[in-house]
């Protein structure tokens, strides 16, 4: 006798030893249904996923929001320039 005869002739005996045991083999993981095509329309349709979504337009600023929003972009160039100057100092030595 070979090795491979061993060999299959252990797996035979595992494989009538799982048989009289009675255990149930390991199921496959679930595979894609027929029917979950169906069911995904259905939830897209009852959720409203189908529905084309608002346009959005543009809003009309208060004077005092431009201001803010101009102050956010004053205050973003002027720190930016600080960090340059301090780049340009730290890297001049």
């Amino acid at each position: 006798m070979t090795d491979r005869d061993d060999t299959l002739r252990e797996i035979r005996q595992s494989v009538e030893a799982f048989d009289r045991s009675g255990a149930r083999p390991i199921q496959p993981r679930r595979t894609r249904r027929q029917d979950d095509d169906a069911e995904l329309s259905l939830l897209a349709q009852d959720e409203g996923w189908l529905v084309p979504p608002a346009e959005v337009t543009r809003v009309a600023l208060r004077p005092w929001q431009q201001a803010v929003f101009w102050g956010l972009r004053v205050y973003i160039v002027v720190m930016l320039v600080v960090m340059a100057v301090g780049f340009a100092k730290v890297a001049a030595g």
